[in-house]
């Protein structure tokens, strides 16, 4: 076990239950500019996790930048404001 500081603390989001995975627990904790690259092996629905990025920033108040990886090897979201 470990003691966290309060800067550090206030960086990790926890995973809740319910219905937050990692994927939506990473793009809460997105900065402005940051950007996370979800391989398919990250998700695995069969629809894209544009939804999932999109009632996160609804919820939290945020715009998001999201689409497919060139190479088609996932997605990629970028955190605008």
């Amino acid at each position: 076990m470990r003691i966290l500081p309060p800067e550090e603390a206030s960086a990790i989001t926890p995973i809740s239950n319910g219905r937050e995975t990692i994927v939506t627990a990473a793009v809460k904790q997105l900065q402005v500019g940051e950007g996370l690259i979800i391989t398919r092996d990250d998700w695995k629905s069969k629809r894209p996790p544009y939804d999932a990025v999109e009632k996160v920033g609804r919820k939290y108040g945020r715009t998001f930048e999201r689409g497919r990886m060139p190479d088609g090897s996932g997605w990629i979201v970028k955190r605008i404001s």
